[in-house]
């Protein structure tokens, strides 16, 4: 019958187990450590990484551990430790332990070498995993921002065919951007959070702003119709002031303006054709996104109409100031571009003899204009617009002075 171990001999054998297992847990810990990270870096940095040595060498260390661990099972199969060891089964498990047990270790340091020696490396991997979540991150806020828009947009009880729309793309923009993969590339994870961001801005003005332009449409349409009468108003002084521009001024003063009236009539009643549509879809109780589209028609058109209206008479006016004083025309725009010249003489600046030169081409521009004012029919609208031109070019050369 086999003796009974010493104490002190299963002790040994048992610490010697406790070192052989913090051995195993310290060679697996570093081996997913490395495998994880040379994985990210084949992932998110391929072509860094098909040049790189830590790949083929953390290979070669790889295919050891998984040999090492190999022996480390076999180990713990062929020397199981228990009460009832004998003292030769004690002494052969504690050896088989101290044996394996310092390979694991010494393995283990030298996958952890490799961490340390592609420090630069691992640190640019850190920075693409990083990124990559950080993305994915910011593509989950936003695609939360359009579920919560449209909560709140609901709520209200309106029908907002727009947000289906919204919610359509917003659910494909998620889904690329949650099941990317670093080998399609970060591009087309910045596209996909770009659209999500794109599309949370679009739900929550449509849930701020889409139940107030309801609350206000009436009203709105209301305001719309006061002005459309006002334009309708003007629009019959028209041909009055046109006929007056024809007898006292030259074709050129007046030859763009003769479509005017067709297309503020035109425009007026658009504008008017809007209207009526809204209110019959309001009243037969409609969804409200066609009636607002129908109000924003509606102003677009009233909005041309009042740009034309008031043209001819506007354009009659400006004519017979110049008629009686085109002096005065002249002098405005001389004293801007001498006040311009005084500038320009009197701050040295690199570089201002060529705004100097620019001034004074205008200068003689400026000059010229009276030979438009020869013969008995002059195209007081051409001066006008020359004297313009002139001025704007006047401020240009100030601005680019006073940039220098």
């Amino acid at each position: 019958m086999a003796s009974r171990p010493p104490e002190s001999q299963r002790e040994a054998t048992r610490a010697a187990l406790d070192q052989l297992m913090l051995d195993f847990q310290h060679l697996d810990s570093s081996q997913r450590t490395l495998r994880g990270m040379v994985e990210s870096f084949q992932a998110y940095l391929p072509e860094r990484a098909a040049s790189s040595g830590l790949v083929p060498r953390f290979r070669v260390l790889d295919q050891e551990a998984e040999r090492l661990i190999g022996d480390y099972l076999a180990t713990l199969d062929q020397h199981p430790f228990g009460e009832t060891l004998d003292a030769r089964a004690l002494g052969a498990a504690h050896r088989a332990y101290a044996e394996v047990g310092p390979r694991l270790a010494k393995h283990a340091d030298a996958l952890d070498q490799v961490v340390l020696d592609y420090d630069g490396e691992l640190t640019r991997i850190g920075q693409q995993v990083q990124r990559g979540r950080r993305l994915k991150d910011e593509a989950s806020a936003r695609t939360q921002r359009v579920a919560a828009a449209a909560k709140s947009l609901r709520a209200t009880g309106l029908e907002v065919p727009e947000l289906n729309d919204v919610l359509a793309r917003t659910r494909a923009a998620a889904v690329a951007a949650s099941g990317w993969e670093p080998s399609a590339g970060f591009r087309v994870l910045e596209q996909a959070v770009a659209e999500l961001e794109s599309l949370a801005v679009v739900a929550e003005d449509l849930a701020k702003d889409y139940p107030q332009r309801v609350a206000r449409a009436r009203t709105r349409r209301t305001s719309l119709a006061t002005a459309l009468e006002a334009v309708e108003s003007r629009l019959a002084r028209m041909p009055e002031d046109l006929a007056v521009l024809r007898r006292e001024f030259s074709l050129g003063n007046w030859r763009d303006l003769d479509p005017g009236e067709k297309a503020v009539r035109e425009q007026v009643a658009l504008a008017r054709t809007k209207l009526r549509d809204f209110d019959r879809l309001v009243e037969a109780g409609a969804e409200w996104t066609l009636p607002l589209r129908l109000l924003d028609e509606a102003r677009a058109a009233l909005d041309v109409a009042k740009a034309e209206v008031d043209g001819p008479g506007e354009r009659l006016a400006a004519l017979r100031a110049v008629k009686a004083d085109p002096e005065d025309l002249l002098r405005k725009v001389r004293f801007r571009l001498r006040d311009a010249q005084l500038l320009v003489t009197n701050t040295p600046k690199v570089g201002r003899d060529a705004v100097a030169r620019q001034l004074d081409d205008l200068a003689r521009r400026l000059d010229g204009l009276r030979s438009g004012l020869r013969g008995a029919h002059p195209d007081y609208w051409a001066l006008i617009q020359e004297a313009d031109r002139i001025t704007d070019a006047v401020k240009v050369q100030v601005e680019r002075f006073r940039s220098l």
